[in-house]
């Protein structure tokens, strides 16, 4: 058996003493140290955690500079359909007067054709009444030559071209 001396008592007490000491000083470097983590980390998350923090926080970044890049384009995108757009109004003004140009152009040359028309057809009666009340021989000792029903159909068919033509263009 062990024999117990005063002495060993004291030793063993101190030690227990200064184990508990230590103890406590341990608790505490370690609370400290939590303290100095969450400080750091903004969370309570251990230190050994900052390494997938970080990846995290790269990969946020990375997405926030993407979106921002996305925004630009789609803002740019955005200007030019509204120039489009502005751009087609002006072609859709423009076409709408270029018809109404082509519209008053059609209906005068029409009125022009039906003008001479009717002109060409008042000749044409006139000179079948010169024709009907003509003698059929000349008092006068003059000859008269026949008038020439084909040469007013040539100017029908002159006139009638030009509006023709006129009516194609536009």
């Amino acid at each position: 058996m062990t024999r117990t001396t005063g002495r060993t008592t004291t030793e063993e007490n101190t030690r227990a003493t200064s184990d508990a000491a230590a103890a406590d000083r341990t608790a505490e470097l370690v609370a400290r140290l939590d303290a100095v983590e969450r400080t750091l980390t903004g969370t309570d998350a251990p230190v050994s955690d900052l390494e997938d923090l970080a990846a995290v926080e790269e990969r946020v970044s990375d997405l926030e500079s993407t979106v921002e890049t996305l925004t630009e384009r789609m803002d740019d995108i955005d200007a030019a359909t509204q120039a489009i757009r502005g751009y087609l109004g002006g072609v859709r003004a423009v076409n709408e007067s270029v018809e109404r140009r082509a519209d008053a152009a059609l209906a005068k040359a029409e009125s022009l054709e039906e003008a001479l028309v009717d002109e060409s057809d008042a000749a044409r009666q006139q000179s079948s009444i010169a024709q009907a009340t003509a003698s059929p021989e000349p008092t006068d000792g003059v000859e008269h030559e026949p008038v020439d029903s084909a040469a007013g159909d040539n100017a029908d068919a002159t006139n009638s071209g030009l509006a023709a033509r006129l009516r194609d263009v536009l």
